[in-house]
């Protein structure tokens, strides 16, 4: 039969065999004398005189050397006891986890809840794995992208409509009345339109980056995750307008200190979406997992940004082979050129949407 008890000191769960009840030892955590309680319910202050080399006769405030304490010998993790809480599977692994663990000491997955563990990326596996979630789920991230920008397209319409309207009704009923209240109503209704149609995009970036976030982790999600950005605009809205001011101020100081801004504060939209942290805490927990990462970080844009440039090299070629052709055949090949463009940008725009996603996940072990 085993006792199960805690340190009256530190509170530490201990467990050990049924025929040491009553007896003195050690604390194995905090090196405190206690007294191992019986394992009915006999009166637990009546201490059991075993002859063990005479610790019961020490005075529990006298300390107890770690050789004659049979707790050292094996002390009981807390996840082992049924006094802990309760179990889970852990995600990645499915191994059965304590709930409140911040880490699967199994697979190593960072949990959620727990406690970020900042990771050293590698280029090539940021790449290699980006490669592999894009391939598998080819149409499904071009069908969120594709959402997203017809649901730009419509909400930004709706913007202009709805305040060209009040505008228009405002000119009524204003007329030549005052040509400086109607300047002012022109540059508010300007200010308003730009900031309904900047939460509309923050808000399905929100719902797009939660989905490939889960993309990555392989959770399977609907398309309806475009519309989760909700909860978390506001912060997304007050943090971009600081990042974009301090990157644009960096930017100015010689742009060196605008990169470095950029590569150290880049994931706070993750950190938004994934952790649900306060604006502050985002930029202070991207600052953490960004640091040793931000010259990978600048190399993985520097390669994509050289791809991006493809298509502008083939375009100058192409231009100059064109206008030697001349007439309806330069015409069309002009045309065929831009398709052919806009085709690649359909495909590199999410993949590097998935790359930086890939990126933040290799940080944080997801």
């Amino acid at each position: 039969m085993t006792i199960e008890f805690s340190c009256s000191h530190c509170n530490k769960v201990l467990k050990t065999s049924d025929d040491k009840a009553g007896r003195r030892a050690k604390c194995p955590q905090c090196g405190e004398p206690i007294l191992v309680p019986p394992a009915d319910t006999s009166d637990p202050s009546t201490p059991v005189d075993d002859g063990f080399e005479g610790i019961d006769q020490l005075d529990l405030k006298t300390s107890v050397p770690e050789e004659h304490s049979f707790l050292a010998e094996r002390p009981v993790r807390e996840e082992d006891s049924f006094l802990a809480a309760a179990q889970m599977d852990c995600p990645m692994c499915g191994e059965s986890i304590p709930a409140d663990s911040k880490r699967c000491q199994h697979c190593g997955e960072t949990l959620q809840k727990g406690e970020w563990v900042p990771r050293k990326i590698k280029v090539g596996e940021v790449y290699s794995r980006t490669w592999e979630v894009y391939k598998a789920n080819l149409g499904s991230i071009i069908g969120i992208h594709i959402i997203a920008y017809v649901l730009y397209v419509v909400g930004a319409i709706a913007v202009f409509m709805v305040l060209g309207a009040i505008g228009f009704a405002g000119a009524l009923i204003i007329g030549q009345a005052d040509q400086g209240l109607m300047i002012a109503g022109v540059v508010l209704l300007y200010i308003i339109a730009i900031l309904l149609i900047y939460s509309v995009v923050f808000y399905l970036m929100l719902g797009v980056l939660r989905y490939l976030l889960k993309v990555v982790r392989n959770e399977y999600p609907g398309m309806g995750e475009i519309f989760s950005g909700g909860p978390f605009l506001g912060r997304m809205i007050l943090c971009s307008i600081v990042f974009i001011l301090a990157y644009t101020v960096g930017l100015v100081a010689l742009i060196i200190p605008g990169l470095i801004i950029a590569f150290m504060f880049w994931p706070y939209a993750y950190l938004l979406i994934d952790r649900d942290l306060p604006g502050i805490d985002a930029f202070t927990e991207s600052r953490k997992i960004t640091n040793g990462n931000k010259l990978s970080m600048f190399l993985i844009y520097l390669i994509m940004t050289g791809v991006s440039m493809v298509p502008y090299g083939l375009m100058v070629a192409m231009i100059a082979s064109l206008e030697q052709a001349g007439g309806d055949a330069s015409a069309l090949g002009f045309l065929v050129l831009l398709g052919l463009i806009a085709f690649f940008y359909v495909l590199l725009i999410p993949f590097s949407m998935v790359l930086g996603t890939v990126s933040y996940a290799e940080m944080t072990y997801q």
